[in-house]
């Protein structure tokens, strides 16, 4: 494993029984039944419950289970294997929620080595749950309990990161994937909470030490369920602004069609 200790940044080592992560400064995260470690000690967290509530994540994990978004995880694993990535290769999915996006990339590549974190436990505790060979941690991508060039790809699908420990992980040919929402993107559904409906700002973050190495836009539609509308819409920020009223409108309109638009952007280390 290729973890550090969160709380002195040495190496974690698995104990002799293998159930527990401990560093030379005898400091010890015990693996949970489900197969997860939390490496996010209490005092680098900013609320007692950090990350998605369970609420969203249940709504989230729904709306996933729909394969929605199975054509985005798709164009992602095939932007992953035209790579042609020289073998072992590690991935981290950071912010990786229920591990949806990671599991269907290890369908198409079976042999990547793969490691996910977030800072919500339950999302860590689905993913582990439904994935028993991937590692998966509770921690923050602000300090990623991880080694120095210990990872060749980096996952991001709408997560927060930090420039400095992108690059403090990844190797010197390090890659970074990311995918932001594009022009249209849930245009639909949009159009029941503002009265005036404008485009996403499709440039993507800059990134400190990368260079942009390709971009391709995904585009299209999905037709949920009235229960799945509601699901994708506690998903997003846009949830915040939907009152009863408007959230009623949407799960009742009729075969609401809605567009999906993604940028899928990838990166690679320059220095």
């Amino acid at each position: 494993m290729k973890y550090n200790c969160p709380i002195c940044q040495s190496p974690l080592q698995l104990s002799t029984e293998q159930h527990s992560l401990c560093c030379g400064n005898n400091h010890q995260f015990d693996r949970a039944k489900q197969g997860y470690y939390n490496l996010l000690p209490v005092q680098h967290k900013k609320s007692k419950q950090p990350g998605d509530s369970k609420e969203m994540i249940a709504a989230r994990s729904d709306f996933l289970a729909g394969d929605y978004y199975q054509p985005l995880a798709q164009k992602l694993a095939e932007t992953i294997e035209a790579l042609q990535l020289v073998p072992p290769v590690t991935m981290l999915d950071i912010g990786c929620g229920e591990g949806y996006y990671s599991r269907q990339i290890k369908q198409h590549l079976p042999n990547i080595n793969q490691y996910g974190i977030d800072i919500a436990k339950p999302a860590i505790i689905k993913a582990a749950k439904a994935d028993q060979l991937g590692h998966y941690a509770v921690a923050s991508s602000d300090k990623l309990p991880l080694s120095d060039s210990s990872i060749d790809l980096i996952m991001k699908v709408y997560a927060p990161a930090n420039d400095d420990e992108l690059l403090r992980v990844l190797t010197d040919k390090g890659l970074l994937l990311t995918v932001t929402p594009a022009a249209r993107h849930l245009w639909q559904l949009r159009e029941f909470i503002y009265q005036d409906v404008r485009e996403h700002d499709t440039q993507d973050t800059q990134f400190t030490g990368f260079s942009l190495a390709q971009s391709q836009r995904l585009s299209y539609e999905i037709t949920p369920t009235a229960a799945h509308r509601i699901a994708l819409l506690q998903m997003t920020p846009f949830a915040w602004r939907a009152n009863e009223c408007v959230t009623e409108q949407i799960a009742n309109a009729a075969n609401l069609t809605i567009e999906l638009d993604f940028v899928i952007n990838l990166y690679r280390v320059t220095q």
